[in-house]
Formats: C-alpha cells, structure tokens, sequence
C-alpha cells in the first residue's frame, strides 16, 4: 500500500517535529535523534538533501543525506544516508522508499558527489540500486555496508572505509 505524500526539503520549522519522528521511528532511543541534529549543526549539512514527508501538512518521515570523507583515500566526500525514519503508524506505505527515491534524485541532480554509501539494512536498500561497498572496493565488508554510484568512476574511491 503506497501513502501519497509530499516530500521536501526540511525547514527550520520542522525540526522539533523530526526529532519526534526519528525517536518514535527508532522506538524511542535517542541516539538517532542526537546523529540528525549533530550532522544539521556540522559541515557535513546539506540543507537540500534533508527532507522530510508530509502527509495532510504533518510531517510522518525524514530522510538525510549528509557528506561525508571516507577513510583511506584522498578522494572528495560522498554523500551517507541515515537516519530515514517513519512514524510507526506510517511505516510499510511507502513513504521511506519516497524519501530515499527522492533524496537520489537530488543527489543525481546536484552532480557534485560520486556516491551515496550506507550502512544500513541489507534487505531494504537494495530495491533503490544500492549495492554492496565492497563491489566498488570500500570496506567494511559487511552485508550493511552498501553502496549507491553518483557517477560512473569511482576508482578513486577503491581501498576506502566507511566510518561507523
């Protein structure tokens, strides 16, 4: 079952609102929360690669692409996506899998990274292209560590890690 919602870019105004979601996504620890707001407050921001869904004007998801250098290598950062979270009573309609398509495609459209690297679940990711790291030669070599090209080479990046 798909949920038609909006996805856009967060707002200042939505920042308590994501914090909510991401607890409540991640059954009510803090940690998630605590990441999100100390990658908005870091060099690592990318206002327009913050997003959240909207459904009837409230927000019930948010998904962060944020840059990121890999270890091991000289190459330009790449982009890393997490947390995405869903308000429980929303999740399994859709609305991740709008905000992860849609944080893609404004990665692709942007041009200025080679990569989205994750570590994440190894049985959802893959439905969006995502690959795993160690088939483009990143570590660590793990089912979660996965991967998802930008552009075409990505040689640079061969031998790199992704920190955790």
């Amino acid at each position: 079952m798909t949920t038609c919602c909006v996805v856009r870019p967060e707002t200042a105004a939505d920042i308590a609102r994501v914090a909510d979601v991401t607890r409540l996504a991640f059954g009510g620890r803090q940690i998630e929360v605590d990441m999100v707001a100390a990658i908005r407050a870091s060099d690592e921001y990318v206002p327009e690669l913050s997003l959240v869904a909207e459904v009837d004007g409230t927000v019930v998801g948010h998904c962060m692409l944020g840059r990121k250098a890999l270890l091991g290598v000289t190459a330009p950062p790449v982009l890393a996506l997490g947390p995405l979270s869903v308000l429980p009573s929303w999740q399994r309609r859709g609305i991740g899998s709008q905000l992860v398509s849609t944080a893609q495609q404004v990665a692709t459209h942007r041009g200025k990274e080679a990569l989205i690297v994750l570590l994440g679940h190894p049985d959802y990711y893959p439905r969006f292209g995502f690959l795993p790291a160690r088939d483009f030669g990143i570590r660590p070599d793990w089912p979660a560590a996965m991967a998802y090209p930008l552009l075409p080479d990505l040689s640079n990046y061969r031998g790199a890690e992704i920190p955790h």
